[in-house]
This record gives structure tokens, sequence and C-alpha cells, in this order.
């Protein structure tokens, strides 16, 4: 039986996030269903897209970080900012030291992540995020991560958990497991009721037509951002 969200991960399709990711269907689908993304399930994207993706990818969560570290400043209580602080903290310590890691194993070391250049598909996507990070308020910033955050979470859930997906012989199997992963899903879930409660103080519903382009903006330059394996050289 086929992965299904309404029946095997009811909350994706809850509150605010939910209303989102169904109002914007087309972009998620695009996101989520993305060339790239059936390569991985298939085992058969070419390794070097996937490393030049993987050395994108810790450029972006060095933006990523910039920009969580700003929802501590647009917090309005103490309970706020730490759970905001937190994260930046498990970014910082525990994250970004297990990307390092894992792009090691691939052959990529960390003098090569630290100089490499900015793809054009970071460039627009990171700056985009930065933007809404500096500009909007706490509920802005936190609808323009969301696709990052329930995305990778609903790929990881359907490919780890879809009998076609190649488990045997598939070297990027260990990343689907990463976000197939209980770990991951529990981060998931509590940025999905993060968001729903930001969204009830922030009037969400009052502001939904805004909200809804943040998402599809931001849902769009992450299906772009699959494309960013292919611009650069390895070296």
């Amino acid at each position: 039986m086929a992965w299904h969200a309404q029946r095997d991960w009811p909350i994706l399709e809850s509150g605010l996030a939910g209303r989102l990711r169904r109002d914007c269907m087309e972009d998620w689908t695009r996101f989520i269903h993305h060339p790239f993304v059936k390569g991985l399930a298939s085992g058969t994207l070419p390794p070097e897209t996937f490393q030049r993706f993987l050395i994108q990818d810790y450029l972006y969560l060095i933006q990523y970080t910039r920009a969580c570290a700003l929802s501590v400043h647009k917090s309005t209580t103490v309970a706020d900012m730490r759970e905001a602080a937190a994260l930046v903290s498990g970014i910082l310590d525990k994250e970004l030291p297990l990307h390092v890691g894992y792009c090691k194993g691939w052959g990529i070391d960390e003098d090569m992540l630290r100089k490499a250049p900015e793809s054009l598909q970071l460039m627009a996507y990171s700056r985009f995020i930065l933007d809404r990070a500096q500009t909007g308020d706490l509920l802005d910033l936190l609808v323009t991560l969301a696709p990052c955050m329930v995305g990778y979470g609903e790929i990881g859930a359907r490919l780890h958990a879809d009998p076609a997906t190649r488990r045997e012989g598939n070297p990027y199997w260990s990343w689907i497991a990463l976000y197939g992963g209980d770990e991951f899903t529990t981060l998931v879930e509590d940025g999905i009721r993060r968001l729903d409660r930001i969204g009830q103080q922030y009037g969400a519903d009052a502001r939904y037509p805004m909200l809804k382009a943040e998402f599809s903006t931001a849902t769009r330059l992450e299906a772009a951002f699959w494309d960013a394996g292919s611009e650069f050289p390895l070296s």
C-alpha cells in the first residue's frame, strides 16, 4: 500500500502547516516528487550530483542558522526566545557537525565545504529567507522555513516506508533513514505544533493570503534547490 500523509502521518495535514501544504499542493508536489528525490529512492542519482548537493546543503545550513537566530530577536516572550535559542544551538552543536561528518564519508572535507561558492539556487533561496526573517515577524519567518522542515520530513517518511524504495546497495539509504527516522519525525512534529501556536498568537487567519504567498515561494525555491548539485564542479 502506498504511503499517504492523511493515513500514515496525519499531523502533516493538520493546523496551519497542513492548510498551507494543501493550498500550495501543485508547488508542493513538484518539490517532494522532484527527479532528485526519485533518484535517491532508486539509488540512481549520480554520485557527483549528490556530493555537490551536500556541499550546497552545508552552505544552506549556515544561512538557515542565521535566520533561526533572528527568531530569537523576533520572539515576544522569554519562552519563545528559549525555544528559538535551543533550535539554533541544536543546529550549531549537533546538526552541522553531523553534516560535516556525513560529507567526509562522501569524500568532502571541511575545507572544501568552507571554500565552495554558493549556487544561484542557494543565493535566491537563502536571501528570500533572510529577507523575511529581517522584515517580517516571527510568524512570517516560521512560515518561510516550514517547507524545508515539513518537506524533508514528508520525503523521508514516504521513501522510508515505500517498499519500492531501494534499500540494499542504495548509497542514499542512510540519508533516507535519517530523514525518515524517529528523531527527525519528532523535530517535524514539534515544529508543526510551534507553527500552529505562533499562528494563533499572531493572527494567521487574518494574514493568510500573505502567509500562503510566502509558503508558496519558499516551496518553489526548495524545489529549485534540488538542482543546486548540478551547477558547480567539486574542485
